[in-house]
């Protein structure tokens, strides 16, 4: 059903924590989850110039354009480990999912994470009611915290999965 926006109208929420839980290791299982085999960087944009081959995203701080690239062997600072969530047309809402990733992050591996949205391809009214058509991408700076977040997401997968 669609409101006066002409989008599918919102579907509120109401579950218990262990719901919530439940809800989103469906929506992790049954997502597809690329975990890149590179590390990124940020690097600022050029005036006018169009984001490098490879790119993940670009963003713009007042008038200040970085793209988050794939690093090469002289970026030896700011370098992260990167992983990008497309969330299933056919699964349970994602509302929420930053939220929970990003609060097992911390209790789990003791970490964090910079999450960036971007708007996803597959663009059908399916996944505008499941996730508002974005897709994730997770990044942790290298070392043993970006250890720490792929093994963390790693186990929820595998957990989640074993739940089916």
């Amino acid at each position: 059903m669609l409101d006066a926006y002409n989008t599918p109208r919102e579907r509120q929420v109401e579950e218990t924590d262990s719901e919530f839980d439940e809800r989103l290791c469906q929506v992790i299982a049954q997502a597809t989850t690329t975990f890149f085999p590179h590390d990124y960087v940020w690097k600022p944009m050029h005036a006018g110039s169009s984001p490098a081959h490879g790119a993940l995203a670009c963003v713009v701080d007042g008038g200040t354009w970085h793209q988050f690239v794939p690093a090469i062997p002289s970026d030896t600072i700011g370098r992260f480990r990167a992983v990008l969530f497309k969330f299933s047309e056919t699964g349970p809402s994602a509302i929420g999912f930053v939220a929970w990733l990003h609060s097992n992050l911390r209790r789990m591996g003791k970490t964090g994470a910079i999450v960036i949205c971007g708007k996803d391809r597959r663009d059908s009214p399916e996944l505008f009611g499941i996730c508002q058509g974005a897709m994730d991408y997770w990044a942790c700076p290298v070392g043993p915290a970006g250890e720490r977040f792929i093994g963390v997401i790693r186990e929820l997968i595998d957990r989640s999965l074993a739940l089916k």
